[in-house]
């Protein structure tokens, strides 16, 4: 499609979120509900644009193009621009922030999503002292050196390849089609600032030991307090103190938690809140005791276990876009309302695909109880040859861009798996697979590593035959005993499906994505024309009574599965996106396709299967 196309079928769908999105009220609520200061400043709203060409930049502009209401990107209908960004062009940004430097404390910048690379100028000066690259993590500036009281003019200069270097880009295409979306440039989450002390908590992460009955905090300071330790002080639900525990920031806090406290899961999301202490700087946060594991249940099947019982995982594939805000959600409720409607359809689970959220997108699913499957987005790359010279080039970044998500997410409770490659996108090889797995498993010991996803897995999994034949892949060995394979899912992609991987005593297998059942619904399509389609066809699925005797079918099958061995499942889609019409939604949320009590009613059937 045309960029006059792709705007075009944009700008004729919204959703009602979109519709109710004004610069007075785009994403105004705190953004880092994990950890929680008062003293901030919310720098969304509306900005200063301009678009340059990269060879005849010759500093910043000095004329503006017009308003872009930031955090939306400029490719978007709600950031009021909506054009593409070419990788020969600059997009600027140019706002007035006020600020009162005060002795002893520091005033920090934080963007939460740029895409791609970030240039940041307080006046003359630039504060990024090695520009920022990577579209999905968040970054933090000290600006305190910089600004002068009262007004200091911010200037964000950006640079966004999309498909012509070594970032990961997710699903975004220079040509929109299939399962590749209109693509995404420049602020797309929240910018704010955030007085601190002098010494300050920069960041923490926080792993629970159910077993043990404690959580242990780190924390990562900034600053010169020598001899200054952390105290963490727990409390309920109630507000009531229930612990409370003091130690040095680089070995951690760990708090022992008192007799009788209670677990989180997505049947009951109970989160404690704590408060953390450090100088005279401090911060209020939250954690869930749970625990995601893999063990034999009494028939010997290796299944997942939540807080040491088996729970079988039944989620959807989640794209996370929107035909008004692209990548960024059009505001909260909106957010609130796929997690729920997920909920009401009987799902206890998502697998978030090639994509980072932001921050308070993991708190819905902390507070309101879905478990979330965290996928690494892929970059460029061939998926037919993981062997390609070009994917092994983009190896540092992506190891650097996975080390930042997961140090972002660390902390999230309900992120309980992370999926480091999907169906060979961006994947290097045998050997860097299995190192990057492993990587993965020994950063994180508190959670689950799935293998690579529904292709190229050389440790009990799927490889394309010679030719490529997706339908003819080959079925690879599972290491010998003692072996190590670096990961704890084995994982099927099968439209429709479903189908397992034969049980082992290694990995657990599971469906990662099956199903995909188009389904039209007339004035509610991104592209009317001819096109749109679904993973798992269309043909039987085109009629609601067609549509649901069919999803019920292979809930069918799918119970069956589970009965044999099957620890999960990942059903293809939560809503349409663009040409694809496979989701529970249409693309505008504005048609929920499925009776969700009758969906709940089947995905409970084949849970009690399982866990009871």
């Amino acid at each position: 499609m045309s960029g006059a196309l792709i705007a075009a079928a944009a700008a004729a769908m919204m959703t009602t979120f979109g519709e109710k999105v004004t610069p007075e009220n785009a994403w105004r609520d705190y953004p880092r509900p994990q950890m929680v200061r008062e003293n901030w400043t919310n720098l969304n709203g509306l900005w200063d644009y301009a678009v340059t060409d990269v060879t005849k930049t010759s500093g910043r502009p000095t004329t503006w193009d017009g308003k872009i209401l930031v955090p939306f990107a400029l490719e978007s209908k709600l950031s009021g621009v909506g054009r593409l960004l070419e990788p020969n062009e600059f997009l600027w940004y140019t706002r007035t922030i006020v600020c009162h430097p005060q002795k002893g404390k520091r005033i920090l910048l934080h963007f939460d999503g740029v895409d791609f690379r970030t240039m940041v100028f307080i006046g003359h000066a630039e504060v990024t002292d090695i520009p920022h690259e990577g579209g999905q993590n968040p970054f933090t500036l000290d600006i305190t050196p910089f600004v002068k009281d009262g007004e200091n003019e911010l200037t964000v200069c950006v640079w966004d390849p999309t498909e012509a270097y070594v970032n990961s880009r997710g699903k975004q295409s220079f040509k929109p089609s299939g399962c590749f979306y209109t693509r995404v440039s420049g602020i797309w989450q929240t910018v704010w600032m955030e007085e601190v002390a002098e010494s300050y908590i920069a960041s923490y992460k926080a792993v629970p030991d159910i077993d043990k009955g404690e959580v242990k905090f780190t924390f990562e300071t900034v600053g010169d307090e020598p001899g200054e330790d952390v105290t963490v002080e727990v409390f309920d639900k109630d507000g009531r103190p229930v612990a409370k525990a003091q130690g040095g920031a680089p070995k951690g806090v760990v708090v022992k938690m008192p007799a009788g406290f209670r677990l989180w899961s997505p049947e009951d999301p109970y989160l404690y809140t704590f408060k953390a202490s450090f100088g005279k700087d401090g911060f209020t946060g939250y954690f869930g005791m749970r625990k995601f594991s893999k063990a034999k249940d009494k028939n010997g099947y290796l299944r997942f276990c939540l807080n040491n019982k088996p729970y079988f995982v039944v989620g959807t594939l989640d794209q996370g876009w929107w035909p008004d805000g692209l990548l960024t959600p059009p505001s909260e409720a909106a957010m609130k309302f796929d997690i729920q409607t997920l909920k009401d359809c009987g799902f206890n689970t998502m697998r978030k695909h090639i994509k980072v959220e932001p921050h308070r997108y993991y708190h819905l699913c902390d507070t309101m109880g879905l478990l979330v499957l965290q996928d690494m987005p892929s970059g460029d790359g061939e998926w037919q040859d993981p062997m390609r010279a070009e994917t092994v080039k983009r190896y540092g970044l992506y190891r650097q861009e996975l080390k930042e998500m997961m140090d972002h997410l660390y902390s999230v409770p309900s992120i309980v798996m992370w999926v480091p490659y999907n169906e060979g996108w961006t994947q290097p090889g045998e050997f860097l697979t299995h190192s990057t797995m492993d990587f993965v498993r020994r950063y994180d010991p508190s959670r689950l590593v799935n293998g690579a996803s529904g292709c190229w897995d050389w440790e009990g999994g799927h490889l394309l035959p010679e030719g490529w034949d997706w339908n003819k892949r080959v079925l690879t060995k599972h290491k010998p005993a003692g072996e190590c394979e670096a990961a704890d899912a084995v994982d099927m992609h099968l439209y429709r499906g479903p189908t397992m991987f034969d049980v082992n005593d290694r990995r657990v297998s599971f469906l990662g994505e099956f199903g995909g059942l188009g389904h039209p619904v007339e004035g509610h399509l991104w592209k009317e024309a001819k096109g749109s389609w679904g993973y798992g066809g269309i043909d039987d699925t085109k009629t609601r009574d067609g549509l649901e005797k069919t999803y019920l079918g292979l809930m069918k099958q799918l119970g069956d599965l589970a009965s044999k061995g099957l620890g999960g499942s990942i059903y293809t889609q939560t809503t349409d996106v663009e040409i694809e019409i496979n989701g529970l939604l249409t693309y505008d949320r504005k048609v929920l396709k499925y009776n969700p009590a009758v969906l709940k009613k089947a995905h409970d059937e084949i849970r009690a299967r399982v866990e009871k």
